[in-house]
């Protein structure tokens, strides 16, 4: 088959790694499928007219009713098929390329999309509200610009807050994820036991999204991987290769490497 082309927004400081976490969980699910891609890289401005040009759909719309495009989108050469949003990517890849390897399991479909919509709602925006904002400092100029005119009036929400709240909001967002992890808990890192899904890509696409801002090194991602006995840190090795997919790796700009 052809390579899928991924559209993510990069960075000026690639060797750190992708950073989007609505793009991550597209290049997790990717992954998982063991299907090949490649990189487009698309700066914010350029989003709505590289969606055009392709054939993405828009995934909601602005205040003024206008369409909103928004990244991740794949385009699929062998379908010629243009799909926008991580979850319906998700679901798009597991119809045409049925494996053994299915991002949403059979008869799961909806408790997957409940834990999608829970976390959204319980940990994602919460936690997005204190990573997010990292970005801006990572992306090149045109991105950076056009972050700072349409989300000015988020970042001044977030510099109203102190960071240590900030943080203790992470935290109090991830007891509740530990929470549900918990009631699965076999003694393996995965929710379902030996089979990625997709709900251990949503959650560790935030994490590897908030690791590739803060730095591995960091005081504040090295105190998330010592969360809950290491939970996370051991998620995110497992889904990004170090446990399950061998060979693969994160350090650079372009597919997969």
């Amino acid at each position: 088959m052809s390579e899928i082309l991924l559209y993510d927004i990069p960075r000026k400081d690639p060797e750190n790694g992708p950073w989007s976490p609505n793009t991550l969980k597209a290049r997790l699910a990717l992954n998982l499928k063991g299907l090949p891609f490649k990189t487009v890289w698309v700066e914010y401005p350029d989003i709505p007219s590289e969606c055009k040009k392709i054939g993405a759909p828009p995934t909601s719309t602005e205040a003024d009713g206008t369409p909103r495009y928004t990244l991740p989108v794949i385009y699929d050469p062998s379908t010629k098929k243009a799909i926008a949003d991580s979850y319906a990517i998700a679901e798009y890849l597991d119809a045409t390329y049925p494996t053994d390897r299915q991002i949403i399991p059979a008869g799961t479909e909806g408790l997957h999309a409940a834990f999608n919509k829970a976390f959204m709602d319980s940990v994602y925006f919460p936690c997005m509200f204190t990573i997010g904002p990292l970005s801006v400092s990572a992306l090149n100029p045109p991105s950076e610009r056009y972050f700072r005119t349409i989300r000015g009036d988020l970042l001044a929400l977030v510099d109203s807050v102190r960071p240590e709240e900030r943080w203790r909001k992470v935290q109090a967002a991830f007891e509740v994820v530990n929470g549900w992890y918990e009631k699965a808990d076999n003694g393996k890192v995965l929710l379902m036991g030996d089979t990625p899904a997709w709900a251990d890509i949503v959650v560790a696409a935030l994490l590897v999204c908030a690791r590739n801002l803060l730095g591995r090194e960091s005081p504040e991602w090295k105190a998330v991987s010592e969360w809950h006995g290491g939970r996370w840190a051991k998620l995110v090795a497992a889904l990004e290769g170090k446990v399950l997919y061998p060979g693969y790796g994160w350090t650079k700009q372009g597919g997969q490497s």
